[in-house]
């Protein structure tokens, strides 16, 4: 039998996620916000399954706020695009990561032949 700290964690912290997350804030501002260490957050969400969901459903109410933000800005309001940018990049990062594909495949579907470089080094006499 372990033996370590009790948790701190309550059940009444479900609660709490959605309108914390709903503003915006990343799991590491929700951490802070309950008390306790980002690791703690995710361990939690490992061993409880009703915090789990809670933090997923404020991980996407966090993206809809940086989105809104976003949307607000292209339609002429003051903001930092950027910043708005930067914020789903984090939070939603499926939807809005930068991607980039390397296709080596040749026309006919068959893999590029990989061709083979030597480097050779001379040695000038004299």
């Amino acid at each position: 039998m372990t033996v370590g700290r009790p948790s701190k964690y309550k059940p009444e912290f479900c609660d709490l996620v959605l309108p914390f997350m709903e503003r915006g804030y990343s799991t590491t501002a929700l951490a802070g916000h309950l008390g306790v260490a980002r690791s703690t957050v995710y361990l939690w969400m490992e061993e409880q399954a009703a915090f789990s969901d809670a933090v997923k459903e404020g991980m996407a109410a966090s993206a809809i706020w940086w989105e809104d933000r976003l949307r607000a800005i292209a339609m002429g309001e003051e903001g930092n695009a950027a910043s708005a940018i930067f914020g789903l990049k984090n939070r939603a990062s499926a939807d809005w990561r930068d991607k980039s594909e390397v296709d080596n495949t040749s026309s006919d579907g068959s893999m590029t032949p990989v061709t083979k470089i030597e480097r050779v080094i001379v040695k000038a006499n004299g």
